[in-house]
This record gives C-alpha cells, sequence and structure tokens, in this order.
C-alpha cells in the first residue's frame, strides 16, 4: 500500500526525488523530499544552509517549470 500510494504522489507531481527543476521565481532547486501533500524543495544556490520552500502538491503547476 506505501509504495502504491508512493507511486501515485510521484505521478501526479512528474517529480522525481533529487530532480533539478527551475522555480516560476527563476531560482534553481532539487525535490528534496516527497511528502503526501505537499513537495519540499531545496535552493541550490543559496548561501544559507536549509534554505527550502515547501509547496502543495495542487500549486506546483503555478511554481515550477521542469
Amino acid at each position: 500500500m506505501h509504495l502504491e500510494h508512493a507511486r501515485v504522489v510521484l505521478d501526479a507531481a512528474h517529480l522525481k526525488q533529487d530532480q533539478h527543476v527551475l522555480m516560476a521565481t527563476g531560482r534553481a532547486a532539487r525535490v528534496h523530499t516527497i511528502k503526501h501533500g505537499s513537495i519540499l524543495f531545496e535552493y541550490l544556490e543559496s548561501g544559507q544552509p536549509d534554505d527550502f520552500i515547501e509547496i502543495p502538491r495542487h500549486r506546483i503547476p503555478e511554481f515550477v517549470r521542469v
């Protein structure tokens, strides 16, 4: 059941763990964690440690360019 649910989450967002993406703001990010209702992205060029943004799955098309 858990693996089946995880596959649905990945397919719904068309993203994979560690995939690099371009955010709508123009910043590059990496898919850090895929959760049930959201996806956590880590910015790549950040000078700050732990620079993350968490986006609800239904808002991914607005904020992420693959």
